[in-house]
């Protein structure tokens, strides 16, 4: 049986982690050395190679578990069926709660995510952009089956979400612009309000 993880050993591996994700953040993780997480991150090169095995092991771990909860996060939200306009606050919320936990990871993830899809950073995405868009889309469709959207607005209401996302996350990552426990909420009954006249006008074109 193997001996239980002692406290420093959670410690350096936590180190390492954080100072990993300082580094491709800043630089990529292909311009980013073995030797310079290690110097960053004050320790010794084996302790890195016992907790990740390898710079890439490490860059998974960066990825892969944090990942996956937010995967898990945004399908439990639509799952509990709660009101369409609130669920696409919650889905806002849990991305944004994605990002204030860790800030240089989630500029590593954006680096992954959107760089080179066959470069080496491409292959550490630990999840398909599908998995992340899928819980949405669902969210989505639910404002035109509650007759908030008009169905022919279903693709622009859907670009202004994400761009309402993205640039949102753009501005707290790369330009230190608060993201305020109330923005999802905001967002969301703006984006709402811009489509919610058509969506009346819709429903008259359709009566007979």
């Amino acid at each position: 049986m193997a001996s239980p993880a002692k406290p420093e050993d959670n410690e350096a591996a936590a180190q390492i982690a954080r100072a990993a994700a300082r580094l491709f953040a800043r630089r990529g993780f292909e311009a980013t050395s073995t030797r310079e997480i290690v110097e960053e991150a004050k320790v010794a090169k084996p302790t890195l190679y016992y907790h990740f095995g390898s710079k890439e092991g490490l860059a998974k771990s960066l990825l892969v578990d944090p990942l996956a909860k937010l995967v898990g996060r945004l399908g439990e939200i639509v799952a509990e069926g709660a009101a369409p306009a609130l669920t696409l606050e919650r889905i806002l919320e849990a991305h944004f709660d994605y990002c204030r936990e860790d800030p240089d990871r989630s500029r590593f993830f954006f680096g992954a995510a959107f760089g080179p899809p066959e470069g080496p950073s491409g292959t550490l995405m630990s999840c398909s952009k599908e998995e992340l868009q899928n819980p949405t889309d669902v969210a989505l469709r639910g404002c035109v089956e509650a007759g908030m959207v008009a169905p022919g607005d279903l693709d622009a209401f859907a670009t202004m979400f994400r761009g309402m996302l993205l640039i949102s996350v753009i501005d707290f990552l790369y330009h230190d612009k608060p993201l305020g426990e109330d923005r999802a909420g905001v967002l969301v009954a703006a984006l709402l309000r811009a489509f919610e006249g058509r969506a009346d006008d819709a429903g008259r074109d359709d009566r007979p």
